[in-house]
């Protein structure tokens, strides 16, 4: 059974079957989860009911703020470190 990934900073759908990437009809990327489903099925690949969407609010975490002059204070040798 295929897993579906909804990819969100890429916009579109994608298959996983045992951790590998599938490209049905020569595709990764798909623009919908009902083109994505079909052409698995005509691949005969049973698609899954569920979709993983890395858009999840729960794997994005906010930046800590670092102020200017912590950010650029120097090591114990003196010298700044590089960017």
């Amino acid at each position: 059974m295929a897993r579906i990934v909804h990819m969100g900073k890429l916009g579109g759908y994608a298959a996983l079957l045992d951790g590998a990437l599938l490209e049905p009809d020569g595709r990764i990327l798909w623009p919908s989860v009902s083109a994505l489903t079909e052409a698995l099925r005509r691949a005969g690949i049973t698609p899954s009911d569920m979709i993983l969407d890395t858009r999840s609010p729960a794997g994005v975490r906010p930046a800590g703020a670092v102020s200017a002059p912590a950010a650029a204070s120097p090591r114990s040798g003196g010298l700044p470190l590089a960017a």
